[in-house]
């Protein structure tokens, strides 16, 4: 199980930091405010799942991730 856990994690980080490798590619050079809002939310969103995948969370603990264009707060509830 092991195993099939670390291909699986290694696929989805994978995944994440070649998405993040191209929305970081593309032209900027857009007039469209909703277009480049979206291309910031969508680095945002990959920046915050690669940490995530890299950083171990503990129970009880709140982390946040710090970016250029903002930021991610996670916390994670102590199991009762």
């Amino acid at each position: 199980m092991k195993e099939r856990v670390d291909v699986v994690y290694d696929e989805v980080y994978e995944f994440i930091d070649e998405s993040l490798q191209k929305i970081r590619t593309i032209e900027t050079t857009h007039t469209d405010d909703e277009l480049l809002e979206k291309m910031k939310r969508t680095e945002i969103a990959l920046q915050a799942a690669r940490d995530i995948l890299e950083n171990m969370v503990m129970p009880g603990k709140k982390m946040t991730f710090i970016y250029e264009n903002g930021s991610v707060t996670l916390e994670i509830p102590e199991q009762k």
